[in-house]
């Protein structure tokens, strides 16, 4: 099973797995990416990328660090099951950045 490694959390890994599954059970398309300098409880954006990470089982400890960095995100596009796009956030309504689920079938 591939895994998302977090540069930021020492390394540890995610199962990409977890997070196709977290797409398909949200019934979500996208998701925006929301990487922030912040720590958890202050995150401006609960529903990104970022907070998603931080808040996996794999990644306790951590969760006061940013790990939707571009080495991260790469990660995930490689895959092939996400791409990189623009869409709207939907908290501040704005346009960002955001990972899209390209796998339905996955």
């Amino acid at each position: 099973m591939e895994q998302i490694i977090l540069p930021h959390a020492n390394n540890k890994t995610i199962p990409i797995q977890d997070l196709i599954a977290h797409f398909k059970e949200s019934k979500i398309e996208y998701m925006i990416i929301g990487s922030n300098k912040v720590i958890l409880s202050l995150h401006p954006k609960p529903k990104s990328l970022d907070v998603w990470i931080r808040t996996h089982k794999n990644v306790i400890g951590h969760a006061n660090t940013c790990q939707s960095v571009n080495n991260v995100v790469s990660q995930l596009i490689k895959n092939k099951s996400f791409s990189l796009g623009l869409r709207k956030c939907p908290k501040s309504k704005r346009i960002c950045k955001s990972l899209v689920f390209c796998d339905r079938n996955n």
